[in-house]
């Protein structure tokens, strides 16, 4: 991994953490234009860390809280990611064989695009058209600190989360749109899928690190350039996307998604 890839992989990862048309895809497409042959997982988790350095700077406060006041949205989290666990770790070697498919990506691009546009759809349903989703237990569970979350919706969007570990599927697209579709305003999804993604990523490094027997394979000062790049972009991006949801512009990404994943699907092998 060279200067230039890695400067122009941390500008990608940057703007596609947080934008959902999935950084994970964008990186396997954009390393199979570089002519990387091998999956370059590991750098590619440094730069899933510089994101997550993003999401602290950005979301400090809210982090603070789910730890301190607001302990009933750390519990969600953490019952989130452990429904995305699971899922990870059932599909693990599918995953895997995925980073080393370019057709793939543009088919889960497509997934995406789709998923984005019926879950910004439902934004604009009245409330009293919609069956709501619920358990019984959940009402109980169910704290005025958590902004309408409950254990239902929570491990949904774990579920979401899990399925989003695909390379084309977007995590924050997957993640927020579901949390729309189950009736979440948009500042209560994004915050909650952002928060959602702290364990996740950790998660996914430490995995692995202890994959490699602690061997950082070829890291050299290319990965803190990735790693900086992206968290800067990270934050830019970040406060965009914010700005586009609660504008209600979600829907264009998933246009986006769609044509992009298109093109891979037709003209990359």
């Amino acid at each position: 991994m060279g200067f230039w890839e890695a400067l122009i992989s941390g500008v990608v990862q940057g703007v596609a953490e947080f934008l959902p048309i999935s950084s994970s895809g964008h990186l396997v497409i954009l390393h199979k234009l570089m002519g990387i042959k091998e999956p370059e997982i590991f750098f590619d988790i440094f730069l899933h860390l510089g994101t997550l350095a993003a999401i602290f700077i950005v979301f400090g406060r809210e982090i603070v809280e789910s730890v301190t006041t607001k302990k009933r949205i750390g519990f969600l989290i953490l019952l989130s990611s452990a429904v995305t666990f699971i899922i990870a770790l059932i599909f693990i070697k599918n995953i895997e064989a995925a980073f080393s498919n370019v057709r793939t990506v543009g088919i889960m691009l497509v997934v995406t695009g789709i998923w984005l546009i019926a879950g910004n759809l439902m934004r604009f349903i009245p409330r009293d058209s919609i069956k709501n989703i619920r358990v019984a237990r959940d009402q109980f569970l169910l704290s005025k600190n958590c902004e309408g979350m409950t254990v239902f919706k929570a491990s949904l969007i774990g579920l979401a989360q899990g399925i989003a570990v695909l390379p084309g599927i977007s995590r924050s697209g997957a993640t927020i749109s579901t949390g729309l579709f189950l009736g979440l305003d948009a500042q209560a999804a994004a915050k909650f899928s952002f928060l959602l993604s702290i364990p996740a990523i950790i998660g996914a490094f430490l995995f692995k690190i202890k994959e490699t027997g602690f061997n950082l394979p070829g890291m050299n000062v290319n990965y803190f350039i990735g790693f900086f790049i992206s968290c800067i972009v990270g934050v830019l991006s970040l406060k965009l996307l914010l700005r586009v949801l609660y504008k209600n512009k979600f829907h264009w990404f998933g246009v986006y998604c769609i044509l992009a994943g298109l093109v891979v699907f037709l003209f990359l092998k």
